[in-house]
């Protein structure tokens, strides 16, 4: 199965934008296995891309970096008339993941996680 430009959607940005994609469920691909190959990100199957463009798009997109940033301060948070603890104002001691925008290129978080206190949030 060969690669197809389709329409995605990112919601952070509100905006749509072409993306090489499976050709049979439409769904975004991606290297989501440590065999280096092109798959579905629905249907798991391998997709060829074959296009220098796509290959291009691809490349341009699929680096992450992780920083090390500050904890969010020690708070407390009400859900529901249910109280959570939230932080711990730890210096240094959240990994954040980072991505790239896949219509700016521009570096913007993914998730991260305090290894004091365990927090862990995702976007």
């Amino acid at each position: 199965m060969k690669a197809i430009w389709e329409l995605d959607y990112d919601f952070q940005d509100d905006l749509t934008y072409k993306r090489p994609c499976c050709p049979d469920c439409k769904a975004p691909i991606g290297k989501i296995f440590e065999d280096g190959k092109y798959h579905c990100y629905s249907c798991g199957e391998i997709v060829e891309v074959v296009d220098p463009a796509m290959q291009k798009w691809l490349s341009d997109r699929e680096y992450e970096k992780v920083e090390i940033e500050d904890c969010f301060p020690d708070s407390e948070i009400e859900i529901r008339g249910e109280k959570f603890k939230m932080g711990c104002g730890g210096k240094g001691t959240v990994k954040v993941k980072y991505v790239k925008n896949p219509i700016t290129l521009k570096w913007r978080a993914a998730g991260g996680k305090c290894e004091k206190c365990g927090m862990s949030w995702i976007v």
